[in-house]
């Protein structure tokens, strides 16, 4: 096998595993903001849920939760047709152009059935509960940029360790 062959198998495998990432670190984030956040004794607390609110979400969640297993299920596999077609050794791009198509209608339903999701459990809640609850979305989402470019600036001070330092003579 020539250098070039496996040069061009090693980035088929590694575009296809960082694909396989990006689709998990979706998915997990997906899953932490449908989350039963309600059922999370901080934030009931904060937000002074009473029985019947906790009920009636859990009922919306309950509903909704099969779609969304199907809609993930769905986007996972048109990810994954996807990332075989863009492995291929030859891509036709129109062959291509249809499966980024209906990757992102996938997507797009799942994000709108979230979003649906999310505006029903919104009518269940009092408007200074989804003021309180909207706030403490902001402040959980700045503590996670911040670690993220914490996490970014020690990566980026990582690379000097790995630079030889010259030695003196």
């Amino acid at each position: 096998m020539s250098g070039r062959v496996i040069r061009a198998s090693l980035l088929r495998a590694a575009a296809a595993g960082a694909a396989f990432l990006l689709v998990a670190a979706a998915a997990s984030a997906q899953a932490a903001a449908e989350g039963k956040w309600w059922k999370r004794p901080r934030i009931a607390s904060e937000l002074q849920l009473s029985g019947d609110q906790v009920d009636q979400l859990e009922k919306i969640f309950a509903r909704v939760k099969p779609k969304l297993i199907d809609l993930r299920a769905d986007l996972q596999k048109k990810q994954f047709a996807y990332d075989q077609a863009m492995s291929a050794e030859k891509s036709d791009r129109k062959e291509v152009e249809a499966l980024i198509e209906a990757r992102e209608q996938a997507r797009s339903a799942l994000q709108k059935e979230l979003a649906l999701m999310e505006l029903d459990m919104k009518q269940v809640l009092r408007p200074d509960q989804r003021e309180k609850l909207q706030r403490m979305r902001e402040n959980a989402q700045m503590v996670m940029k911040e670690r993220r470019r914490r996490i970014q600036a020690g990566a980026a001070g990582d690379d000097d360790l790995e630079k030889p330092t010259p030695k003196r003579r």
